[in-house]
């Protein structure tokens, strides 16, 4: 099997290692924009374009992705333990710091996950002023991380819109030649219409809540590109939403008009270990086989202990060498 055309995006946040990577087999930089100021950001494009100005790197906007906020202090989570969703600290209770309009998405009986699915919490109460909640998967919790909001509905997030930092990343950086944006949970494709007459540029639709098949469509024929992201997704839909809307996703891939990628926890176990899975390689081979475009590595090489060699087993597995 030779598979050319299958392209790998890696996640870099400096430039230690982007040249092994490029050396490696990658095709594309991605970078989160959620982690980094806006000054911070322009002195990592303009350092970008004097070594890999041919490379197109993709900017993550933060579009409908809510998160907690970035001045929360880093907390230990127990199980059982109960907590408070807030806008400002609480001195008696452990408390997770949000905007206003995320607040007023928490509601008694909700399942909130945190770090795509790796902290998991049930909502118990919300005076308007406080979420109060329980513990059910306990972990670290760190500023900036994403939050889920399991089993909610898009017209839930229809009221959101690109942030005011999304539109002052794009009005600095849309005249970097090599600068594409990721546009996270896109729910429509005026979304993209949006963005682009913004922008001006190239656009991938990240898709990380559930959208009926039509509403996919409709975005394919607006978009460059669509991400699917299963990490957000897994924490949206729980394990057994996830694959069941996979299963209808795959099948609706030959109605796109755009090339379709693969995003999150792709090569997950080589974050800590040298070699795949077997798993891993078949669920590939199977990407490969359902006409993916490629796939989207983020923890793998952006904090994983084995980023190079991710790419090298990836590159062997799509070029049968």
């Amino acid at each position: 099997m030779i598979e050319l055309n299958f392209k790998i995006f890696a996640t870099i946040r400096d430039f230690s290692i982007a040249r092994e990577l490029l050396n490696a087999g990658v095709t594309a930089f991605r970078v989160n924009s959620s982690h980094m100021e806006i000054g911070k950001l322009i002195e990592f494009l303009e350092e970008y374009q004097f070594h890999f100005y041919n490379i197109p790197l993709y900017i993550d906007l933060k579009g409908n992705k809510q998160r907690l906020r970035k001045d929360q202090r880093t907390v230990e989570l127990i199980p059982g333990e109960k907590i408070v969703f807030a806008t400002s600290e609480s001195p008696e209770i452990k408390t997770l710091l949000v905007e206003p309009a995320v607040l007023k998405l928490l509601s008694p009986n909700m399942n909130v996950s945190l770090n795509d699915g790796k902290i998991k919490l049930k909502i118990l109460d919300n005076d308007g002023n406080r979420a109060y909640a329980i513990v059910l998967k306990a972990g670290r919790v760190h500023g900036a991380k994403g939050i889920n909001f399991e089993f909610l509905s898009d017209k839930n997030f229809r009221s959101f819109s690109l942030t005011e930092k999304d539109v002052e990343i794009i009005s600095k950086t849309r005249d970097y030649p090599f600068v594409r944006y990721a546009l996270s949970f896109v729910s429509s494709p005026e979304q993209i219409k949006n963005l682009r007459a913004i922008s001006r540029r190239y656009v991938a639709a990240k898709i990380e809540n559930y959208l009926d098949l039509d509403k996919l469509k409709e975005i394919s024929s607006e978009t460059d590109e669509i991400w699917f992201c299963r990490g957000d997704l897994g924490a949206h839909l729980g394990m057994r939403g996830l694959a069941k809307f996979y299963g209808e996703f795959v099948k609706s891939m030959r109605d796109f008009t755009c090339p379709v990628f693969m995003a999150g926890e792709v090569m997950e176990h080589m974050v800590d270990n040298p070699r795949p899975t077997r798993s891993e390689i078949c669920h590939l081979y199977d990407l490969i086989e359902h006409g993916f475009s490629g796939i989207v590595l983020s923890n793998e090489t952006v904090s994983g202990n084995f980023p190079i060699e991710v790419v090298k087993v990836v590159r062997e597995v799509i070029s049968g060498d």
